[in-house]
């Protein structure tokens, strides 16, 4: 069954080395076929405690939510002391194989990634803007522009945050499109200090997207990064082509 695993199931992305605390490693499992859900985890190991943990999530796209007995855990304690998380990680996979494999997802394509960030010091609130990925309009390209828009109370551990990702379809000339804002606000995370919107990807047909956000999160074991997943349905008007949003304007 590790063979398995190993062989293609889970695509393990590790997280900056250099983080001075308990770091995850994200693993990007994808959509399944048809792009109504979604899979990833994360490991790794507590910072002081060097207990191993690993969580595995499977997320219903559409509703932007986990999938009722999709959710995997095995948190730090006593038993996992001195384990470190990917052996953790692929015990938890191993015991829930025919769960997550039902799904049939698979790792995003080079042409379903959207977005990558590389540069560690981009700002959290900087715009990202990438070329329309589905079609173009007439012989002008579209482009879609997302801002991620975080709210925070408090500071350090009694933080409660929350972010809405703002997501535009635009012309050349900076006409809205499109427009589609993503997340859910009313959640409010307890010690979570920042967000970065790690990548961005999309399913084959184009019509579902996931964003895969870091998040800092201070706690009494000290500063922590984990990760998170926003996705939606896209709604019809990022599909419309050029006439078609004409003609709904001139309506």
């Amino acid at each position: 069954m590790k063979k398995i695993i190993a062989g293609g199931i889970f695509l393990f992305i590790a997280a900056a080395v250099s983080f001075a605390g308990d770091a995850a490693v994200l693993v990007d499992s994808g959509f399944s076929a048809d792009g109504a859900y979604y899979i990833f985890g994360q490991y790794g190991k507590t910072d002081k405690s060097f207990q191993g943990w690993a969580e595995i999530y499977t997320v219903d796209v559409a509703g932007n939510d986990y999938v009722d007995g999709g959710v995997f855990r095995v948190k730090p304690s006593a038993v996992t002391f001195n384990k470190n998380g990917k052996e953790v990680f692929d015990s938890l996979a191993g015991q829930n194989f025919n769960a997550i494999k039902k799904y049939g997802c698979n790792p995003a394509k080079p042409d379903q990634v959207l977005y990558i960030r590389e540069d560690e010091k981009k700002s959290s609130l900087d715009e990202i803007v990438f070329k329309d990925f589905v079609s173009s309009l007439s012989k002008d390209q579209a482009y879609y522009h997302v801002r991620l828009v975080p709210e925070y109370v408090g500071s350090g551990i009694k933080t409660k945050s929350s972010f809405v990702i703002n997501l535009e379809k635009r012309d050349a000339d900076g006409t809205v499109l499109a427009r589609q804002v993503i997340g859910t606000p009313s959640v409010k995370r307890s010690g979570v200090t920042g967000y970065k919107i790690e990548r961005i990807v999309c399913d084959n047909s184009g019509k579902n997207i996931v964003f895969i956000v870091e998040k800092t999160v201070e706690d009494k074991t000290g500063t922590n990064i984990r990760y998170m997943i926003e996705a939606a349905a896209l709604n019809s008007d990022f599909f419309l082509n050029l006439a078609e949003h004409n003609d709904s304007d001139a309506k």
